[in-house]
């Protein structure tokens, strides 16, 4: 199924999904019916609360506020962004030609029935002559011309090659995002993509929601979010639902881990989405286009079903199609630019797409760790799929079969490959780049041209390699330069796995016994 995403038309309620904030504008607490009125005590109100409804409107147009943003503007002041919470919101005008460029003209339904019968019987002049007047000639072509250009785009994609510096050139880029049962994790996502500072007229936003358990919600918070996201209002509800869950004390062990977590990075994660924003941190994206289509995957989510290694080769492949469907049903013609992105990233600077972007490859990723309780070191490499081919790597798969998938971090496939994630010095130099053959999956930036050529996430094993890892391979075997970043950090959520959870449970234990 897919959804393309008109936000305009739609009212809070049509998704059917509520909001996980109590006490607030958008999920009220039912209030209690303690008698009933009689009709006659209901004309009455009804009569009172009709002239007091006039007199407010009188006294309001002497004394209105009104917000109406000028070209430029983003749909909340965040100099005083609490206070507009009280306010009502104006109709948002996006000025920005970019958010209208390369979309069919309108066109008046009545000049297209000329043609549906054929151009050669519109040809007739008004009296059956062969010839048309000069007059019947200026209007067929002006309809003409009308109908080609709210059918027919050319593109000449030389125009969309991508560039170094794609804000300024005003250059397309599309941002793919795959979810399967991100539910939790989407106000963590959404507060990244309001964080990204590359322009947001520029970026046409493309979900696909697949295979989630029964009970999710993704596929209905997503579509809340993002009717709230292109209205400008999507802070609003993230401070309600914020303010909501840190008056609420934490019920069970499910967030216990992050007592163990170091401090200075839990401050870390809550100054990221704290104020002050930059300028167009509200302001809606070029368009939202959200997919539903399941491929049968089946693995469970939690960590340790998903990094089993005994799963890994089919549940690539399978993500490799859902990446390659993704791409082809969202990628434009006008694009120069595709970013992957996971919904799952807890940290990251909001200049991610310039900054890969930036380095000039065809291919660029980030290092990708994520933080640790302290009794476990405190953090860890996270994305090992990000590498420099070896000569030990090309034995070992000279003895596999032909359809086996090598997967990094395991000991079955001991490659001794250089790793991105190993080189990470925390305090070098962020833009020094490392050439690779293969890349993870987090976070990739890669030119459009890329994907209308061929190169595509392999669904199937190329050279013992699958999805991500095999898409940097074959986008090397075709001649494009990829690239990762060793000191550019990007930061994982942690999940505990089973280990650490019992753990956990050991410490608490013995905290009990002191």
């Amino acid at each position: 199924m897919g959804f393309l995403g008109d936000l305009k038309g739609k009212k809070k309620g049509d998704d059917n999904y509520r909001l996980p904030v109590s006490r607030s504008k958008l999920s009220p607490k039912p209030k209690m019916r303690m008698f009933t009125w009689s009709s006659l005590q209901k004309r009455r109100i009804a009569t009172y609360g009709l002239l007091v409804a006039m007199l407010l409107l009188l006294f309001r147009s002497r004394v209105t506020w009104e917000w109406r943003p000028a070209k430029g503007s983003t749909a909340l002041s965040h100099s005083s962004w609490q206070n507009t919470r009280q306010k009502s919101y104006g109709t948002i005008i996006l000025e920005d030609e970019a958010y209208y460029d390369y979309d069919f003209e309108p066109i008046d339904p009545a000049i297209v029935s000329k043609f549906t019968s054929g151009e050669a019987s519109y040809l007739l002049s008004e009296f059956g002559g062969a010839e048309l007047s000069a007059e019947d000639k200026k209007k067929y072509e002006t309809e003409v011309s009308a109908v080609l250009g709210a059918t027919v785009d050319e593109y000449e994609l030389q125009n969309f090659a991508g560039t170094a510096n794609g804000a300024e050139n005003n250059e397309h880029l599309l941002l793919c995002v795959p979810l399967r049962d991100a539910e939790k994790v989407l106000p963590l996502m959404f507060k990244h993509l309001m964080n990204i500072t590359y322009p947001h007229e520029l970026i046409d936003l493309a979900f696909l929601v697949s295979d989630c358990s029964k009970g999710d919600h993704t596929l209905e918070a997503l579509t809340t979010y993002s009717r709230y996201l292109q209205n400008g209002t999507l802070q609003q509800v993230f401070y309600d639902m914020d303010t909501d869950s840190e008056a609420q004390i934490s019920k069970g062990t499910e967030k216990l881990y992050l007592t163990y977590m170091d401090q200075n990075y839990i401050n870390k994660v809550k100054q990221a989405f704290s104020p002050p924003f930059h300028e167009n941190y509200d302001k809606p994206f070029r368009s939202v286009q959200i997919f539903q289509k399941d491929f049968g995957q089946d693995i469970g989510q939690g960590f340790s079903d998903r990094h089993a290694v005994k799963v890994q080769g089919i549940r690539r492949k399978l993500m490799a199609r859902a990446r390659n469907w993704l791409t082809a049903n969202a990628l434009k013609p006008y694009h120069s630019w595709v970013y992957w992105r996971d919904a799952d990233v807890e940290l990251c600077p909001g200049s991610i797409i310039q900054d890969l972007m930036s380095k000039g490859y065809d291919v660029m990723v980030p290092n990708v760790w994520r933080p640790l309780p302290l009794f476990l070191d405190a953090e860890q490499p996270y994305d090992l799929n990000s590498w420099i081919e070896s000569n030990q790597a090309l034995d070992l798969a000279k003895t596999l079969h032909e359809d086996d998938v090598i997967v990094e971090g395991y000991a079955e496939y001991p490659t001794w490959r250089f790793h991105l994630a190993y080189a990470r010095e925390a305090n070098s130099n962020p833009n020094e780049v490392i050439d690779l053959d293969g890349v993870g999956g987090v976070s990739i930036l890669a030119k459009a041209e890329l994907f209308r050529r061929g190169v595509q996430f392999p669904a199937f094993t190329f050279e013992n390699h699958a999805e991500t890892e095999a898409f940097g391979k074959m986008a090397k075997k075709m001649g494009y330069r990829v690239g990762g970043l060793p000191h550019y950090t990007l930061w994982h959520i942690y999940e505990p796995s089973d280990d650490d959870q019992a753990m956990i449970a050991e410490k608490e234990r013995e905290k009990r016994r002191e």
